[in-house]
């Protein structure tokens, strides 16, 4: 290696996810929809079992033996390059660096991690009134911003009593790799620790933490108290850094503090109240996210930095092999695609290239598997169903004219408004803002379309390890509908977001960061003092303002539960001319219709395994009008009626699988060829699942 080498953080960005549970699994490392063993039929996407190099979980993982929610770890690596990056897929692949290895002579005798994450949601600007604005960075424009979350706190966000109730902020904690048996917590008990300029660990006692109960009573203990923000550990061996994240709980608060809130009478401040689907002002919840910094230590007592990456942790993901059509990645691969010179050969000068070859495996099978998997979480029709599984068989060597007669006619069109209400075209899930329906990505429908044309060759672009964990835990994520979201939210088409390298005058890869990388705020911890916040208001999009951490998730609805809880189906937004057909809003990550295991029945004859039934995933417990999922209006179906009885049964949700690694009664098990539901709590079949429902509008009632 060089004297000039760079080590980078990989993934750039990586997920955990909540659970009620001690116990946790690692985030996935192989993209959702991706076939990885064609003998066996096994789908990527899958979590990975603690103490493992990558061994998938079966469904016997998904809970503890208290059947409560396993929680999903996120695992940070280090890989070296000895060259700058120009280009994207990188001419260096790197390597990983772990605990022993010799570098330029001198051998890794420890890796020092740092994180710091935070929760700010409830010093944000409301996400609602962001919905009406296209993509809704428009809300953040000339200065402009939407109304602030919990108004009668203040209405400066940087002002310290809003800075210093309403943020939930453990400060930064540090961990050594060859302290392999320890568990570092993001929790008010344990002192705030940070890497200095020499490569060292201090001790910060002074760093002002915060959590609910320093300012709040609880207003609702059932849905548990606010305590922690999760926990630092590493792998033994490897010195890889492996981050938990909450426990899914919420925190209620009195509403009304001064201001304008002052009319209120106190038992309205104290009453316990959610109501909306994204934005509820009196609420915490436990999600956070924040940077991951690394210092290697060599045996000759030099060190050197590591650019670093960033932490979030979010919602389960409860059918974690189901593709997103549009994935996370495809938003932030089409904002750095057209706005950051990502690959000139494929835009430049506001300009897709006719001449660039798509790949069929990396650009196509994608999108064919997104919309082939997600019929396992929806009530597809039977002629819905037969298509997604016909195109699903699409091999590079086909023509894919004999397959697609009128792709015009089929896939919908980001470039035509006019095809935003087309309700005849694909993919069929509910539209962002101001779009009534589902569109890929700028880019996807290009190299899509360039395929379609011929312009297309088998093989994806030579990704290396670290750039592979890049871009898989994103595919992993949603995109395409972010009302707000579950792992991220519009923000990512925020060139702000990004490390850019503008010194040129044309925004380009960092050569030493890489892309992707989350532009952070450079933070001295030297300076903390419990006698002010330390941090401050933060990124805001369309804004010079750097990341802080906090500053992705507080995007994201208050609290977790109510967004996930709404968005089942809907009727398009706005609604076509003369339909009222329900669609779906997140099917890959939000499950709304699910074939359970313990329906499907034995062919004796074929020694197989047919599926049963199909019923809501939110479904309750009780029969009939009894159960808090009920409604006369379909419309209303596969969700809690008020979102604080989905807060106390989030946890009940079961997990969509496939079938192969489930265990069936008769000693084997479901096959590959099915997706089943696992592990659902819930006590009731819930309410008959009608085939591709339309909506009912409610007789007015007389009084």
């Amino acid at each position: 290696m060089s004297t000039n080498t760079i080590f980078r953080v990989h993934p750039a960005i990586n997920f955990a996810r909540v659970g009620n549970s001690e116990e946790f699994y690692i985030a996935p490392e192989t993209a959702a929809g991706e076939l990885l063993d064609k003998s066996s039929g096994l789908f990527g996407g899958l979590p990975i079992k603690w103490g493992s190099e990558a061994t998938p979980i079966t469904a016997d993982d998904f809970r503890d033996q208290q059947q409560r929610v396993k929680r999903q770890a996120a695992r940070f690596r280090i890989y070296a390059y000895d060259e700058p990056q120009s280009s994207y897929p990188s001419n260096d692949k790197g390597r990983e660096i772990t605990l022993g290895d010799t570098i330029n002579g001198k051998t890794v005798s420890d890796i020092i991690w740092q994180v710091h994450v935070a929760n700010k949601k409830n010093n944000n600007f409301t996400i609602a009134d962001s919905e009406g604005n296209e993509e809704g960075i428009n809300s953040y424009t000339h200065g402009q911003t939407p109304p602030l979350r919990n108004p009668t706190y203040g209405l400066d966000p940087n002002m310290p009593e809003r800075l210093l109730q309403l943020v939930i902020d453990p400060g930064p904690r540090c961990i050594r790799a060859s302290d392999s048996n320890t568990v570092v917590h993001f929790d008010a008990h344990t002192t705030a620790s940070y890497i200095d300029q020499q490569g060292q660990i201090q001790q910060q006692p002074n760093y002002p933490t915060s959590f609910p109960s320093d300012h709040f009573d609880n207003l609702n203990p059932s849905s548990g108290d606010i305590t922690t923000l999760g926990e630092l550990r590493v792998e033994s061996n490897t010195g890889r850094l492996v981050v938990t994240g909450g426990y899914g709980n919420a925190f209620a608060f009195k509403k009304g503090n001064y201001g304008a809130g002052a009319h209120m009478s106190e038992a309205q401040k104290r009453k316990v109240e959610l109501n909306g689907a994204i934005d509820n002002d009196g609420w915490f919840d436990d999600v956070a996210d924040g940077p991951v910094h690394a210092t290697i230590v060599f045996d000759d007592g030099s060190t050197a930095q590591v650019v670093a990456g960033w932490f979030v942790s979010t919602d389960p993901a409860y059918a974690p092999q189901t593709r997103n059509i549009v994935s996370t990645w495809d938003d932030i691969f089409n904002t750095w695609v057209e706005h950051l010179n990502l690959i000139p050969d494929l835009y430049s000068e506001g300009q897709y290239n006719s001449n660039y070859k798509a790949s069929f495996n990396g650009d196509v099978l994608p999108i064919l598997h997104g919309a082939f998997l997600q019929r396992w979480n929806t009530n597809l029709p039977n002629k819905g169903i037969q298509g997604h599984n016909f195109i699903a068989k699409i091999k590079p060597s086909d023509n894919p004219k004999e397959f697609i007669k009128d792709f015009d006619g089929l896939i919908r069109n980001p470039n035509l408004p006019a095809d935003d209400s087309e309700r005849t075209k694909m993919p069929l899930s509910l539209g962002d803002a101001t779009k009534s329906f589902l569109s890929l990505s700028t880019t996807q429908y290009f190299l899509m379309k360039q395929w379609y044309e011929g312009h297309s060759e088998e093989q994806a672009p030579n990704l290396g390890e670290g750039e592979k964990l890049d871009k898989v835990v994103l595919e992993n994520c949603l995109g395409g509908r972010y009302s707000p979201g579950i792992e991220l939210t519009f923000i990512v088409r925020d060139t702000h977001l990004y490390k850019v390298d503008n010194s040129n005058g044309v925004a380009t890869i960092p050569a030493t960061q890489g892309p992707f990388r989350i532009n952070e705020q450079p933070l001295d911890y030297s300076h903390a003092s419990k006698a002010q916040p330390f941090l401050s208001f933060g990124y805001i999009p369309n804004n010079s303002a750097k990341v802080t951490p906090g500053d992705l998730s507080k995007f994201m609805a208050q609290p977790w539960h109510t967004d996930y809880n709404s968005c089942a189906v809907h009727e398009p937004d706005p609604v076509p001319p003369a339909s009222n057909t329900l669609y779906w809003s997140w099917p890959a990550q939000r499950p709304v219709q699910v074939h359970p295991a313990n329906l499907c029945t034995f062919n004796e004859q074929q020694g197989t395994w047919n599926l049963g039934g199909q019923l809501f995933s939110i479904r309750g417990d009780a029969d009939g009008e009894d159960n808090l999922t009920y409604s006369d209006y379909p419309q209303n179906v596969g969700r809690y009626r008020q979102y604080l009885d989905y807060l106390a049964n989030w946890h009940k949700t079961g997990f969509i699988i496939q079938g192969h690694q489930v265990s069936a009664p008769k000693g084997d098990n479901y096959g590959s060829d099915k997706f089943v539901e696992v592990e659902s709590l819930y006590q009731s079949n819930g309410q008959l699942v009608q085939p591709w429902p339309t909506s009912v509008i409610p007789e007015p009632t007389s009084k």
